[in-house]
């Protein structure tokens, strides 16, 4: 499977929902800045760990 078939099976059928801790005021501007470039707060930080998978050689 090549590195693209694996990052679209990866960020489909999502089926566990995570509880992270945030202080409030660094939630506010990462989600207002996730707004502005056109993301949603989930797809940024599935891209941020996608990112990092993909420099550590796992993907």
């Amino acid at each position: 499977m090549d590195k693209t078939a694996k990052i679209i099976k990866l960020t489909q059928n999502k089926d566990r929902k995570v509880t992270l801790m945030f202080n409030d005021e660094l939630w506010e501007k990462f989600k207002s800045a996730s707004l502005d470039e056109g993301f949603k707060v989930t797809s940024k930080l599935e891209q941020m760990m996608i990112d990092y998978l993909e420099t550590r050689g796992l993907l």
